[in-house]
């Protein structure tokens, strides 16, 4: 009688572990979609948003958070800057793993990377990466018009970042 009991408590013992585990994965997802969120957020802006959906990247199919942000490029401030989201520097990492002769001091204090970049006078977007996260982001602005001294560049200030689990 006494032996039922303890196979359905060591059942119940391994599922509590497994949902331990996979919710590791999702704390880490959550606290770096609510890190960005709140620098977005510390700045002047227009819309702020923060919501759970699916997206592709580089033919890719995810689930995760999808921050936006919108605003006016001559008031934005340092922290809602693209570059600087994940720490500077951001290391080159191919494939998501950093070489192995890299300086400790060009490491990135909070552990991030980048695989994918793409920089511009009119946007930035890269792909940064740690551990089990992949983010996706992506800055557009109006980077003016060197051929036409008369031109005024658009205020419009956009940043959308994209974070799952790899």
């Amino acid at each position: 009688m006494g032996q039922p009991h303890m196979k359905s408590l060591g059942a119940a013992s391994m599922t509590l572990i497994v949902v331990f585990a996979c919710n590791a994965h999702a704390g880490m997802l959550e606290e770096t979609c609510s890190i960005i969120y709140r620098k977005l957020g510390s700045g002047p802006h227009k819309r702020l948003t923060k919501s759970i959906e699916s997206f592709s990247f580089d033919g890719k199919r995810y689930r995760g958070c999808v921050i936006r942000l919108s605003g006016d490029a001559k008031k934005t401030t340092d922290s809602q800057r693209p570059d600087g989201l994940f720490g500077l520097p951001l290391p080159y990492c191919p494939d998501g793993k950093l070489p192995a002769e890299l300086p400790r001091d060009l490491l990135n204090k909070g552990g991030w990377c980048s695989d994918k970049m793409a920089d511009g006078p009119d946007g930035t977007s890269y792909r940064a990466l740690k551990d089990n996260i992949v983010c996706a982001v992506e800055g557009r602005w109006d980077g003016g018009d060197d051929s036409d001294p008369k031109y005024v560049p658009s205020p419009r200030y956009a940043v959308v970042v994209k974070c799952a689990n790899r």
